[in-house]
């Protein structure tokens, strides 16, 4: 679950940085000096914005992988002794069934 998850900032993470190269593509010339300046402005606060989501969204991601690695079990998922079922002893009972 831990790696979806991470699968899913992973993506979130590149899509933000993609809306912030795509945000700078977008200057637009508005003619009068002090609402460009405005305008240049927001858009380089937004892209700073997104670029932080990105890096904190990677952060993340890469936090939940390790985490995952650590959690994983060393090896192959051995039967419990009299288990037909071949499941893990370190499985449990699963929630919302």
């Amino acid at each position: 679950m831990l790696d979806a998850v991470a699968g899913a900032l992973k993506r979130s993470s590149t899509a933000t940085l993609d809306a912030s190269h795509e945000l700078l593509a977008h200057y637009s010339d508005t003619g009068d000096a002090p609402t460009q300046r405005a305008v240049n402005t927001l858009i380089d606060h937004a892209a700073d914005a997104l670029r932080a989501l990105t890096d904190s969204l990677a952060d993340i991601s890469g936090e939940l992988v390790t985490a995952a690695t650590a959690l994983a079990p060393a090896g192959p998922a051995r039967s419990r002794p009299g288990s037909s079922f071949g499941i893990s002893a370190r499985s449990g009972p699963r929630r919302g069934r």
